[in-house]
């Protein structure tokens, strides 16, 4: 059965027609009705939405919604520009939708009721994939706790109001999404689509890596892959040599897939050019997906961590405010996808160590140099969380039965502050005493919490609606040294995610898949209804 509409569609009832009298078309569809198979798996006419149908058309005394009547065109329109959203035609079965329009034509009453029950299965499947997205997040994600839309009436009392009263298109109205990120991604696909209908772009042959001013002659391949994308303007460059435009050109489109913007046509350079236009628009379809699991309903105001491209962005007003580099977890500290609410900050942290990194990170260390401890600023605590000498304890036994406790310093590995949100992953997001790692390509790193660059710009996007709130007072809080809580005027939402693909400052951004999600949501997405 179909989940719930979204509460976007419940607007002032419409009054809906009363009953008409039986006709032939209404026999055929109360026949063809009661043919529906109750199980899904033993269907072979295509059709997902078998209680709806049985309700919808019990509820209008098996009355058409759809043939000979304007809504017919609107659900083409809207089905339509549901591919330009990432769907298949095969999402909404739409070539046998066009055959059976045709069949009702110059068919009799069996056929109109064939066309009419796909074309209201084709319709109620739109609006639940726009509405919750057609990939069922929790499947692929075992953290997932985001809110889904629900509503209080029943859907098939809302779908009736609509194609008996303002239509179709009044209906899908209220499910568009209008997300900046999403038209952006939208705009993107229709772009790399247009790229592929041209016949995509060359392939590179393998070789030595391409330096500057080499001379090599994959070069005129080398541009047209370049002007394939915009990266190198179209009918620049010529010739053999590596020349200094081509450079720049190459420079761009690594800065867009993360990689060392050396200029350098190396191995992973080369791998990502050589990457085809379908896999491109793929990751696109697959952001415009996971912006469907969880944009609608979103307030104007959010932080938003994308874990594969290691980027934390703040959404104000419902518009990009700002955008930092991150460092996300490793391949095997992976960073859970979830949301919350940053609720506070804490100046001056303190970092009791996790019992996992203490055994497995610190141990080690500290076994071969137990200075290590008190250079780093490290108490050690037994078990009743006293403080202990690090002399005191046995540190080559398999369990020393102890924690350590990093003391507020610029050493410490939260830096000089952390934003809080608690929750069930012990996941945050932090400052950081290991800088540098910002200008490594790769960010994926962490155990798993997200470390921000530029966090002190952050906190004061997080504080900006409390007027007291200010850089001095932010510096004398951090010049005392004491750990100290500032709540947020009010809590910010947070949504960890996952994309691959992303636009940033109108620039089109790809990553390659640092936790191997891609291939099974692709998988799902793909997959027939």
């Amino acid at each position: 059965m179909i989940r719930a509409l979204a509460g976007a569609a419940l607007v002032a009832a419409l009054c809906v027609s009363g009953p008409a009298k039986a006709g032939p078309t209404e026999d055929a569809i109360a026949a063809a009705i009661q043919t529906l198979p109750t199980s899904r798996e033993s269907a072979d006419d295509g059709l997902i939405a078998r209680d709806f149908l049985q309700n919808f058309y019990s509820g209008r005394d098996m009355r058409p919604a759809w043939f000979g009547k304007p809504v017919v065109g609107e659900l083409n329109r809207a089905l339509n520009k549901a591919l330009t959203q990432g769907f298949r035609p095969a999402d909404f079965d739409m070539g046998r939708l066009y055959e059976l329009h045709d069949a009702a034509l110059s068919g009799g009453p069996a056929e109109l009721a064939a066309f009419d029950l796909l074309a209201t299965d084709a319709a109620i499947r739109l609006v639940e994939y726009m509405v919750h997205g057609k990939v069922d997040p929790e499947k692929v994600s075992p953290s997932w706790n985001f809110n889904r839309p629900v509503i209080e009436r029943d859907p098939v009392e809302v779908f009736d109001e609509y194609l008996d009263g303002p239509g179709f298109a009044a209906l899908m109205e209220l499910l568009w999404l209008d997300d900046f990120q999403y038209l952006q991604l939208i705009d993107a696909l229709a772009r790399y689509r247009q790229i592929e209908a041209r016949g995509g772009w060359p392939e590179i042959a393998d070789g030595a890596p391409l330096k500057p001013d080499m001379e090599d002659e994959r070069l005129p391949a080398l541009r047209q892959r370049l002007m394939a994308e915009g990266d190198l303007p179209v009918d620049t460059g010529a010739g053999l040599v590596y020349d200094a435009q081509t450079v720049v050109a190459v420079q761009s489109f690594q800065l867009r897939h993360g990689l060392t913007a050396d200029g350098v046509v190396g191995p992973k350079t080369l791998a990502s050019l050589n990457a085809p236009v379908s896999d491109r628009i793929d990751k696109l379809r697959l952001s415009l997906e996971r912006f469907r699991w969880y944009v609608r309903g979103l307030g104007p105001d959010f932080v938003l961590v994308n874990i594969a491209g290691a980027r934390t962005f703040v959404v104000l007003d419902g518009r990009p405010a700002w955008a930092t580099r991150s460092i996300t977890g490793s391949e095997y500290r992976q960073t859970p996808v979830f949301s919350d609410e940053i609720e506070y900050m804490v100046v001056n942290p303190t970092w009791s160590v996790p019992a996992s990194i203490f055994r497995k990170d610190k141990l080690p260390r500290i076994r071969k140099d137990v200075g290590y401890l008190e250079r780093n600023g490290y108490l050690v605590r037994n078990a009743r969380g006293e403080v202990v000498s690090p002399g005191a304890v046995n540190w080559s036994a398999a369990n020393p039965g102890v924690s350590i406790m990093q003391k507020p310093s610029e050493n410490n590995a939260l830096g000089r502050i952390k934003f809080m949100f608690p929750n069930a992953h012990s996941v945050y997001l932090h400052d950081t005493n290991d800088r540098e790692l910002f200008d490594r390509d790769n960010r994926n790193l962490s155990s798993g919490c997200v470390r921000v660059e530029d966090p002190f710009v952050f906190a004061g996007l997080l504080m900006r609606k409390d007027s007291s709130w200010t850089q001095d007072r932010m510096q004398a809080i951090l010049e005392s040294g004491k750990t100290t809580r500032i709540d947020l005027p009010e809590p910010m939402p947070v949504l960890l995610t996952y994309w691959t693909a992303w636009v940033e400052d109108g620039v089109v951004q790809f990553r390659e898949d640092p936790y191997e999600r891609d291939a099974a949501v692709l998988k799902a997405l793909n997959a027939d209804s």
